[in-house]
């Protein structure tokens, strides 16, 4: 990224984060805050007017475009189903930066394919995002996919290939279920409870079935919101090394837990029984279609040789485009952002989940998901009727539970993401009301 282009980001941040909220320094000011020239900094102000950002004032000054932000959420609707972020949050002009200059910097490679793993420059990047993390390991172990669904899916046909099974808790992710059906997977169940894993059930379920591999979300768990405890990591990775399974963990909303002595399956893991994944959906966009996975040394082959077969390699323009974004600082400024705007939102939830819901159980965990336990004499389609006519968005439980699974658990999952603060509270009121109307008698 050139020099005008990293002012011109430092320029945005700045503006965002109000410490510019009406017009910017003059140009001999800009000068020496960031030490470059005077051509760099026209350069700079010339991107950000075509940005929209700022307005010259011949003579006078740059003069920064506020926006009203009110008319961003017209919708009269109380979404609590998603839990992408949303696009009025995402750094567009700051992204079509990096678009440009990955357009310039590949346009060579754009007539070739890449290497199936992926650019060894972002899996360098993603190393060390990695070890910010204290998660270590070494590059060919990490392998590029077109985001998380598709490296479960090359994991599901090496299982498919193999004639090997797999546990998954139930309610899980929705899309690690779709899998299990849609290929006809050699699978076993463990019916969890919503608050935590009872290990010795679970070791139970292990002796009994013999899966080859555990798919799990030990942190902030969709869709429950539970971070699972450090001595039933432990006992897990024992259970691994004794039955020989491997562990595939799933860390979608690792950047979402700010808990520095969290440690992850994976870092704790010292016989190779792990599969870390990590996505980028929750943080940049789902349509970008970007993520990795970690690889026991003994598994990238088997891997390597379907995914070459799935889609020969991810997306160059995505990957060079991720590479950018990182390396100039802006991911981590962006990712911050998100986060501590989603925690502003998440405690606002809890204030109104303990003022208007004092009768139920919920998960109280400041994260990303948040379910409101139900009690069996809940009429689920009264409820979800009077929730769409109370224009309430709320994801349908039985999703996170594979078709005809008789032991489910009754419960409203609850996302702050795509919601303007002013409207949660009264959308939690709402949603108590719908659910008092649902009850059969």
């Amino acid at each position: 990224m050139k020099k005008y282009q990293i002012i011109a980001n430092l320029l945005i941040q700045y503006i965002d984060e109000g410490y510019y909220t009406n017009r910017l320094p003059n140009i001999r000011e800009m000068m020496k805050i960031f030490n470059v020239s005077q051509s760099t900094i026209n350069q700079a102000l010339q991107q950000l007017i075509k940005l929209n950002k700022i307005y010259n004032k011949p003579n006078i000054g740059y003069f920064i475009i506020t926006k009203n932000t009110s008319d961003l959420d017209t919708n009269d609707y109380f979404d609590f189903s998603t839990s992408s972020t949303s696009w009025t949050d995402f750094p567009f002009e700051s992204y079509i930066q990096c678009l440009e200059t990955s357009f310039k910097n590949e346009k060579q490679n754009l007539f070739t394919y890449g290497t199936v793993t992926g650019s060894n420059l972002l899996k360098q990047s993603f190393k060390m995002i990695l070890e910010d993390d204290q998660i270590f390991t070494k590059e060919e172990q990490i392998v590029i996919t077109s985001g998380t669904q598709q490296a479960l899916h090359i994991l599901s046909l090496m299982m498919i290939n193999n004639n090997e099974k797999i546990l998954v808790e139930q309610p899980t992710y929705h899309q690690m279920n779709h899998l299990i059906e849609r290929l006809n997977m050699n699978h076993t169940i463990y019916n969890r409870n919503l608050d935590d894993i009872n290990i010795l059930e679970f070791e139970n379920i292990i002796k009994s079935d013999r899966p080859k591999y555990v798919y799990l979300m030990p942190r902030l768990h969709n869709p429950l919101g539970t971070t699972m405890k450090e001595t039933d990591k432990l006992s897990l990775l024992k259970m691994a090394n004794k039955y020989d399974f491997y562990i595939i963990e799933d860390d979608y909303l690792g950047d979402f837990e700010k808990n520095n002595s969290y440690k992850s399956i994976y870092e704790m893991d010292n016989n190779e029984r792990v599969i870390y994944l990590k996505s980028f959906s929750k943080i940049m966009f789902p349509g970008q279609r970007l993520g990795f996975v970690v690889l026991p040394i003994t598994l990238v082959q088997k891997f390597v040789d379907i995914k070459e077969i799935v889609d020969i390699q991810t997306n160059v323009i995505s990957q060079s485009i991720m590479q950018t974004f990182i390396t100039s600082g802006l991911y981590n400024y962006h990712k911050n952002k998100i986060i501590d705007k989603h925690r502003h939102k998440v405690n606002i939830l809890r204030q109104s989940l303990n003022k208007h819901f004092t009768n139920y159980e919920f998960n109280d965990n400041h994260k990303m998901h948040t379910i409101i336990k139900l009690p069996k004499s809940i009429n689920m389609n009264a409820l979800y009727n009077n929730l769409y006519k109370s224009k309430i968005l709320v994801d349908d439980y039985q999703k996170n539970y594979i078709k005809n699974f008789k032991n489910n658990y009754k419960f409203l999952k609850l996302n702050t993401t795509n919601i303007s603060e002013n409207k949660i509270d009264i959308g939690l009121q709402l949603i108590k009301k719908c659910i008092n109307s649902s009850k059969s008698f």
